[in-house]
């Protein structure tokens, strides 16, 4: 029995492992491609949608050889819709959702006036409990390495 569980426990050793190893070539594939972290831009939406939130970021990806013609393409192309959408403007797109006890807005920003046009997706997220806020410590490390590679992906897959 004490065999069984060692091996289980080695086999679960290996699997985190192997997530963590892929999620930094994912994030190493991103940085490959000009897709940085920035600060949450000033005059979006989800700058002041959620108040005092515990934890914000937001990345950029320029579109050199594909673009999105408006909004709504992105709208139809993005990777995370939350459980609503809760803003839509002329070149912004909000989505809010809650998954355990943590309250997010996910928000996709389409500037096309820059050469070349960029896409910033900018995540603002907000703990309830110590449960949630100890999920959260986890999820981030998590979020912080797949986001570049999404964004990164939605761009290369811009369909106009």
């Amino acid at each position: 029995m004490l065999t069984i569980i060692k091996i289980l426990l080695l086999g679960a050793f290996v699997v985190l492992v192997t997530c963590a190893v892929g999620l930094l070539i994912m994030a190493g594939v991103a940085q490959t491609h000009d897709v940085v972290r920035i600060p949450v831009p000033s005059g979006s939406y989800i700058a002041g949608a959620m108040g005092t939130p515990d934890y914000t970021d937001a990345y950029i990806a320029p579109m050199q050889y594909r673009s999105f013609g408006s909004i709504d393409r992105v709208a139809q192309q993005a990777f995370h819709r939350g459980d609503r959408e809760v803003y839509r403007g002329q070149n912004e797109v909000a989505y809010e959702g809650k998954t355990a006890g943590v309250a997010y807005i996910v928000s996709y920003i389409l500037v096309k006036d820059t050469s070349p046009q960029t896409l910033t997706v900018a995540t603002a997220v907000k703990t309830g409990d110590k449960k949630s806020r100890y999920y959260w410590m986890v999820a981030k490390q998590v979020h912080r390495r797949l986001m570049p590679y999404l964004v990164d992906r939605m761009v290369t897959s811009a369909p106009d």
